[in-house]
């Protein structure tokens, strides 16, 4: 009798040992997959906002690039910094113009060809004179014929231009035909007569003037 009472005594315990174990074993793996599961989403948090501060480093450098050209631009067209603005704001497309001139009295200047005439011609004779030169007086309409102007013309001395009034119009109009973009710059106009309808340019300004006074040109390729 007092056999039978240890032997049932031992099974309990053992059974009772057994049925712990696979209590702790379960609880364990529980945690296991909750620590698991913490750890991924951590690791997705981490990982999305990499790529948010990466985008946002993106927008923040190309909203500062933005201001900056549009800084530069406004004071090339203000005339403020001239150096400055002509390195920040033109920019030389080479692949699209030309990239030789037909001699070395052509100045090359970003992808364009530039000459200038020494001598003295009303505006007829300079646009006569470019077409025999196989092309056309200069026409402005971007920043690098901007800056050619900056760096290259005398201060005081104006040069015809391929911009007119012509005959029966009343608008400013460039040598192709196509009418002049006020935006980009604006002619000073004296008091204007029939033979006043021409433009000049130095380095500084455009202004109308009589077409048969004779002065300098600049040929544009």
């Amino acid at each position: 009798m007092a056999g039978d009472t240890v032997y049932a005594d031992i099974k309990i315990d053992r059974t009772f040992s057994l049925e712990n174990s696979s209590s702790l074993q379960k609880s364990d793996s529980h945690h296991h997959g909750i620590f698991l599961k913490v750890g991924c989403a951590m690791i997705l948090t981490l990982f999305v906002a990499v790529i948010v501060l990466s985008i946002l480093i993106i927008q923040l450098k190309y909203a500062r690039h933005n201001a900056v050209e549009n800084e530069s631009e406004e004071k090339f067209c203000t005339g403020k910094n001239k150096s400055e603005t002509i390195t920040s704001t033109v920019s030389f497309n080479f692949s699209t113009a030309h990239k030789s001139c037909p001699s070395k009295a052509w100045k090359l200047h970003g992808g364009k060809c530039y000459w200038i005439a020494e001598d003295k011609k009303s505006w007829d004779e300079s646009k006569n004179d470019c077409a025999m030169k196989n092309s056309h007086l200069l026409m402005i309409r971007d920043f690098i014929d901007m800056s050619f102007l900056w760096q290259y013309l005398n201060t005081s001395v104006f040069y015809w231009i391929g911009l007119s009034i012509p005959p029966g119009r009343q608008s400013w109009t460039w040598v192709d035909n196509k009418p002049f973009d006020t935006h980009l710059f604006s002619v000073e106009e004296k008091r204007i007569t029939r033979s006043t309808k021409c433009a000049q340019v130095s380095r500084r300004r455009v202004a109308n003037q009589n077409c048969e006074q004779n002065d300098q040109w600049i040929c544009q390729l």
